[in-house]
């Protein structure tokens, strides 16, 4: 069990009373928070067992105070996609998205081998798995290797977060299908060419109490009520998962929040949005990041003030989430390495979007 940092001073006192008179009066003059260093190093040198109590004081009180800091510096990993049989991309909307909430991009490979995917993750704050137009399993029903490389992010991250390192995961879209598709590996569970959801805005219908779920407490209330009475969430989508098969499937049942549904253009209800009971992940079927960084025309990506406010949102909630994660790389010059800035960003001529390209 963790000490709290007000506990953790009357406690040394009280083992210094036991060792010494003397010296336990030297607790009066320690802060509280800080200093305790400066006071040790004033002990005289032949007082080894008090010296090394208060450095395990300290290393303790190190600990507590790094829960209560954030890191300033966060790195998100984002997931590629294939762009045809040797290449790969990364959408530049999804750069921009956490860019702008204040974390740096990082790309993970999905084609580079599990060695070095999960090598790369243990040096990362947080993680978006981002939509596409991948397969998500085989015709025999096993996953395809993309959506196994998800599972395999997916629980070193479970892993992690079990060992205390908090870090987050925000799914979209395909990402979003692939992290069900993982919990509850079935034909039925993502449901394929069911749903027509293709470039569409709808709102969404909240299955879950607000003030239970950890986003939608620090959500807004005017935010939420646009989410609710207005198009604001942007869907491009035929793929999707029925309500029904998160109340089938135990490992989703138990594992995760149905925060809200939409309905396709025929009237079909579709998961909307999860939220992990246990850990700091996220699955949202549409983009967020679209609302602000896509402006095809023939796209009806919704544009308006609050659905800008609504995007900017999620996307400063998750980074403030990888905030909490202090994972990082041997030295600012590796990190930069593997920042996605040394990718040049392309224009994809047909549809118009901005792209990282990834040679095989």
């Amino acid at each position: 069990m963790r000490l709290k940092s007000s506990m953790v001073l009357p406690i040394l006192a009280l083992v210094l009373l036991t060792v010494t008179e003397c010296q336990a009066s030297r607790i009066q003059d320690l802060p509280s928070d800080t200093g305790i260093r400066e006071n040790v190093d004033n002990l005289p040198k032949n007082e080894p067992t008090i010296k090394r109590l208060l450095d395990g004081a300290t290393e303790e009180i190190d600990k507590i105070r790094e829960g209560n800091q954030i890191n300033e510096r966060p790195m998100i990993g984002i997931f590629t996609q294939p762009y045809n049989e040797t290449n790969d991309y990364i959408m530049a909307s999804y750069v921009k998205f956490v860019e702008s909430a204040g974390a740096r991009a990082v790309p993970i490979v999905w084609r580079d081998s599990d060695e070095d995917i999960l090598d790369l993750v243990q040096n990362l704050n947080g993680a978006l798995f981002p939509g596409g137009s991948t397969a998500l399993r085989n015709e025999d029903g096993s996953l395809t290797e993309h959506s196994r490389k998800i599972e395999l992010v997916l629980n070193k991250v479970k892993e992690l977060n079990d060992q205390g390192v908090y870090f987050p995961i925000l799914s979209i879209c395909m990402g979003f299908q692939e992290i069900v598709q993982s919990e509850a590996p079935y034909k039925d569970t993502v449901e394929l060419n069911k749903f027509d959801s293709m470039n569409v805005a709808n709102n969404l219908t909240l299955k879950y109490s607000i003030e239970d779920s950890k986003l939608f407490s620090e959500m807004p209330q005017h935010l939420i009520n646009a989410l609710q009475n207005e198009n604001i969430t942007y869907n491009h989508h035929h793929d999707g998962v029925y309500p029904s098969a998160l109340n089938k499937y135990p490992a989703l049942r138990e594992g995760y929040y149905l925060l809200g549904t939409s309905y396709d253009l025929n009237g079909v209800e579709y998961v909307a949005f999860i939220e992990s009971k246990e850990y700091p992940i996220w699955g949202i079927q549409f983009h967020p990041e679209m609302n602000i960084f896509i402006w095809k025309p023939t796209l009806e990506v919704p544009h308006s003030q609050v659905s800008i406010d609504f995007s900017q949102f999620m996307a400063n909630f998750f980074v403030k989430q990888s905030k909490k994660n202090f994972n990082k790389f041997d030295s600012e010059e590796e990190a930069f390495d593997h920042m996605i800035e040394h990718i040049p960003v392309e224009l994809n001529p047909l549809k118009k979007h901005e792209v990282y390209i990834f040679p095989g």
